[in-house]
């Protein structure tokens, strides 16, 4: 009987640390699937955030339409609900989040979107774990029954089981030995099959948010050079018409600057499209190309520019630093003539201290800069600021006749 004993003591040892092993990988599974569950809701959260800065529409034009446009970029859902409300119920197959909206303070937007592919593996996880858990407790049952059936039926010596009961019982134990080796190796393939999903998923965010930093740049270029220049060539345009039965030769004349300036804009595209800087920048100077993009937004009309740039600054300027910084004063000119209707403009460039300064300023109707939300044209002024360690100060003031914006950058040592 003590032989018995022993064994049945060594079996329930076993059991007890394959218990302890399956609810420690339980746990562990556990905090996995939270952490998982956290890094989705992260990953959601900056694709939803730079999805509206890409959009940049104001809040109040936020329809169904809108909503669901959201959602299709993200691959979610996107919803509203009262700020303060309580959250709701959680749901196994489903994350959410909330985010707060800047100009409206009563509702918030709700972002809900399934849980990642991943997430349903760890919870496979976690069940097959249990279920292991559940198999070495009903083993450890079985083994308990057998050595109280022991001890009731002892042998007819009185101190050993009847062989048959023995080898039954080792029978069992082998059984057991090779299940819980498979189990362990079916674990093992599972741990890989879930880390190499993972390493997809954080690959495909990378590229997700790669293309949507690249959609906002190409959509900041072509409003900030394009659209601009195709609207020159329209003001240009409507000049002629008025031009072409008083004066038939200044109208020939604009109409081949439209021509020229068309040209000039096609050679943009091409040059966005293969990555290549603007063309007047590569071409000429930067004062040069401040003075081709006074041309061709005069578009014929009587307007007076004042220039005066520090050729001692314009040579501190690096190459990225001065395509932004005609990118922006071409912002701010347009403004001036377009929403302005400014009739003198004054543009200085000049050295300060430890800094760069660019300064456009006219004497048209003033605004609002704290309530301008259309268009993105002060929006993309400040982000290709930003993007040269820059900053862009604009000020205006409704009813009275004036705008001015200073765009200041840092001096870069030369390398």
């Amino acid at each position: 009987m003590k032989s018995v004993t022993r064994l049945v003591a060594y079996a329930v040892l076993l059991l007890l640390i394959f218990l302890a092993a399956a609810l420690t990988a339980q746990a562990w599974l556990h905090r996995q699937t939270q952490r998982l569950a956290a890094e989705a809701v992260a990953g959601e959260r900056i694709q939803f955030a730079k999805a509206v800065a890409l959009t940049s529409r104001p809040l109040e034009q936020w329809n169904e339409a809108y909503l669901r446009e959201l959602g299709g970029v993200i691959g979610g859902t996107v919803t509203f609900r009262p700020a303060g409300s309580p959250a709701p119920l959680p749901n196994p197959r489903i994350l959410t989040f909330d985010h707060a909206l800047a100009s409206d303070s009563t509702r918030v937007a709700q972002v809900s979107f399934p849980v990642p592919p991943t997430h349903h593996l760890m919870a496979a996880h976690q069940r097959v774990v249990a279920g292991l858990g559940l198999l070495a407790l009903g083993l450890l049952a079985l083994v308990l029954i057998l050595a109280l059936l022991a001890w009731r039926r002892p042998g007819t010596d009185g101190s050993a089981l009847p062989w048959k009961t023995a080898r039954t019982e080792m029978t069992g134990l082998a059984h057991l030995a090779k299940t819980s080796i498979a189990q362990g190796q079916e674990l093992d393939r599972e741990r890989l099959d879930r880390q190499r999903a993972e390493e997809d998923g954080e690959f495909k965010q990378r590229l997700l948010a790669q293309s949507l930093e690249e959609k906002i740049r190409l959509g900041r270029d072509l409003h900030d050079g394009i659209i601009q220049s195709l609207y020159a060539v329209g003001l240009t345009l409507e000049s002629v018409r008025s031009l072409n039965n008083t004066n038939p030769a200044e109208a020939d004349q604009r109409l081949g600057q439209c021509l020229e300036n068309l040209n000039g804009t096609i050679r943009d595209v091409r040059a966005y499209i293969t990555g290549l800087s603007p063309e007047n920048l590569r071409k000429a100077g930067f004062s040069q190309a401040l003075e081709s993009l006074f041309a061709e937004l005069r578009a014929g009309r009587n307007i007076v520019f004042d220039l005066r740039i520090d050729a001692d600054a314009t040579s501190l300027l690096t190459a990225d630093q001065s395509a932004h910084t005609l990118q922006i004063a071409r912002e701010a000119i347009s403004n001036s003539l377009r929403h302005g209707r400014a009739d003198a403009i004054t543009v200085r460039l000049h050295q300060g201290d430890q800094a760069i300064c660019l300064l456009v300023q006219d004497n048209g109707a003033g605004f609002d800069p704290a309530t301008q939300s259309a268009g993105q044209g002060l929006g993309n002024m400040r982000a290709r600021a930003e993007q040269v360690n820059g900053t862009v100060r604009v000020d205006s003031q409704p009813g009275k006749t004036g705008t001015r914006v200073v765009l200041t950058l840092p001096v870069l040592p030369s390398l």
